[in-house]
C-alpha cells in the first residue's frame, strides 16, 4: 500500500501536468486569436485589388479613403462619393479597375508597361503589419482633348469654364477619373451656340471629344453675302448693259423690234441668240425669252464673294449653279424683281441669267 508521501507525490505531478496542458492549450488559443484578429486582416490587407473591390462593394467609405489618395491626400468625403458611385455603375469599368491594381501590384516596385486604354492609379507601398505589405492608389489624371468647329469656343467642365478652343488645335485639360459635364459656348454673328456631352474620364486613357456649333452661329444667307453680290450683280450688268438689273428684266417677253431700238444689231447672231459685247439675248418667236449677261468673274472669285454652290447641273447653255431655295429671291428682295436669275458657268467664266 502506497505511503501517503507518494499518493501526494502522485497528485502534485498530475496537477502539474494539467496546469502545463491548460497553459498551452491556452497559449495555442490565444497564437489563433491573434493570427485570426491580427495576422489575417494584414494579408487580406496586402491584396489590394481585393480590399478595393470590396469596399466599393459594400460602399464602405472608411476603407475606401484609407486605400485612395488624390494629390498624396486622403480624398474628401464628397469625392468618395463620387468616385464609389462612378465605380459602381459599370461592373466592367470596376472589373478593369481591380486588374490594373493586382497586375501593377504583382509587378511592383516596377513601373507599369504604358498602355493606351487604362491608367487609373498609382500604387505606392505603406509599412504593413507583420511580414506583409500594405499599397496605397494614388488617382493619375487623365487627358481630356476639346475641339470645336468654331475658333475661340469657351469649355466649361462642370459649368466651371477651363479655357477656350484654338484653330486647329485641340484643347488639352487634365482631370482625375469620373464622369464630368462638358460644354462649349460661342458667341458669332449676333448668335450663341451651345452644345453639351457627358463624358466618363478614365474608360480610356485619353478622352476625345468634338463639339460642332458652326451651324449655329453660321450668318443668315443674305447677311453674309447679300451687300457683296448685290454690289456685284448691280455693277457688271451696269457696265456690260448700262441699265440697273430691274431695267433689264423689263425687258423680258417684249419684241425684238423693241430690244434692237434700244440696244442696237448684235455684234453676232446664231439662230435664236444676239451676242453683243458682255451680254447675250435669246428669242423665243420674236419676244425676248432670256438675257445672259457677263460677270467678269472667274469661278473663284465669285466663290470668294457668293460662297460654294449646293450643287451644279449641266445644261445646253452652261453649268447651272445651285444655291439654296430662295437665295436669289431674298438676295434681290429689294429690287422686287420676280423674273427667275440663275448663275451660269460658261467657259471658266460666270455669267448671270434673267429669264
Amino acid at each position: 500500500m502506497p505511503s501517503r508521501i507518494t499518493v501526494y507525490e502522485n497528485k502534485k505531478k498530475r496537477n502539474q501536468r494539467i496546469v502545463w496542458l491548460t497553459g498551452l492549450i491556452l497559449m495555442v488559443i490565444l497564437m489563433a486569436y491573434v493570427g485570426w484578429s491580427r495576422v489575417l486582416p494584414a494579408a487580406a490587407r496586402e491584396k489590394t485589388d481585393q480590399v478595393f473591390r470590396q469596399a466599393v462593394k459594400d460602399q464602405d467609405e472608411e476603407t475606401f479613403r484609407q486605400l485612395v489618395y488624390v494629390n498624396n491626400k486622403p480624398l474628401k468625403m464628397a469625392e468618395t462619393n463620387r468616385l464609389m458611385v462612378w465605380f459602381r455603375a459599370d461592373e466592367n469599368r470596376l472589373a478593369k479597375a481591380v486588374s490594373e491594381i493586382k497586375s501593377d501590384q504583382s509587378r511592383y516596385p516596377k513601373k507599369p508597361a504604358l498602355s493606351a486604354k487604362q491608367d487609373l492609379f498609382s500604387l505606392k507601398q505603406q509599412p504593413g503589419r507583420f511580414w506583409f505589405d500594405t499599397y496605397t492608389l494614388h488617382l493619375n489624371e487623365q487627358t481630356l482633348e476639346v475641339t470645336s468647329d468654331v475658333n475661340a469656343s469657351s469649355i466649361l467642365v462642370n459649368e466651371t469654364p477651363s479655357g477656350n478652343t484654338l484653330q486647329g488645335k485641340p484643347l488639352i485639360l487634365k482631370r482625375f477619373p469620373g464622369e464630368y459635364e462638358v460644354s462649349a459656348r460661342v458667341q458669332e454673328n449676333g448668335k450663341t451656340g451651345r452644345a453639351s456631352k457627358t463624358i466618363q474620364l478614365g474608360d480610356q486613357k485619353k478622352t476625345s471629344i468634338a463639339f460642332e456649333l458652326a451651324s449655329q452661329v453660321a450668318p443668315d444667307q443674305k447677311e453674309q453675302y447679300g451687300i457683296d453680290i448685290e454690289k456685284l450683280l448691280e455693277a457688271e450688268v451696269k457696265a456690260r448693259t448700262g441699265k440697273t438689273v430691274k431695267q433689264m428684266t423689263e425687258y423680258l417677253g417684249r419684241s425684238q423690234q423693241k430690244w434692237e431700238n434700244t440696244f442696237g444689231p448684235p455684234v453676232n447672231r446664231l439662230a435664236n441668240k444676239d451676242v453683243y459685247e458682255g451680254f447675250e439675248v435669246v428669242y423665243d418667236g420674236r419676244e425676248v425669252q432670256s438675257i445672259v449677261i457677263d460677270l467678269n468673274k472667274t469661278t473663284s472669285e465669285l466663290e470668294n464673294v457668293a460662297g460654294k454652290p449646293e450643287s451644279k447641273t449641266d445644261e445646253a447653255n452652261g453649268k447651272v449653279w445651285k444655291y439654296p431655295t430662295g437665295f436669289f429671291e431674298e438676295l434681290l428682295g429689294w429690287l422686287n424683281i420676280k423674273s427667275e436669275k440663275r448663275i451660269i458657268e460658261r467657259s471658266g467664266k460666270m455669267w448671270l441669267e434673267l429669264r
